[in-house]
């Protein structure tokens, strides 16, 4: 199953729970506790991998995203801290259009990238998404500065 595959069988079956809770408790709430859960999955997902991410890797599985769809970004740095990358056209953000949940795409698919990222050693920022209708995400990933071991003090 391709990553395109997997989300978006996943999604569909989230849609009506969305729904269901931003009629039930708002859609603020809803939304937050949505948010929560998937950051909160996903965290463990990834957690799983039992290490962080370097940039070379993060690289390869950035252009293993749109397998088997139209996916089209261009890289513009990379260095062994950074990853800047612009994605111009996503077919995930047509996929929500189709379906009639375009609105719940960024909860659903497009904010898990920050969960991930800082369980992966990395922070994101990202301001404009295809998904959000900007035409274009604007991905950068650093790494975070790795904090050294706290010394431990001589046994008395």
């Amino acid at each position: 199953m391709t990553p395109f595959e997997r989300i978006t069988t996943q999604v569909q079956a989230q849609i009506p729970l969305v729904r269901a809770m931003e009629a039930a408790l708002g859609k603020a709430e809803a939304h937050r506790l949505v948010r929560e859960a998937l950051d909160k999955a996903n965290r463990e997902i990834v957690a799983a991998r039992g290490s962080l991410l370097d940039i070379p890797t993060l690289a390869q599985e950035f252009a293993g995203f749109g397998q088997g769809i139209r996916y089209e970004f261009e890289t513009l740095e990379q260095t062994d801290t950074v990853l800047r990358n612009q994605v111009n056209h996503c077919d995930y953000a047509e996929f929500m259009e189709q379906i009639g949940a375009r609105d719940l795409g960024e909860l659903l698919i497009c904010n898990s990238d920050f969960a991930m990222a800082d369980q992966l050693g990395l922070e994101l920022k990202r301001t404009k998404t295809c998904m959000n209708g900007d035409g274009m995400c604007d991905f950068c990933y650093t790494v975070k500065t790795r904090q050294p071991a706290p010394a431990t003090s001589p046994a008395e």
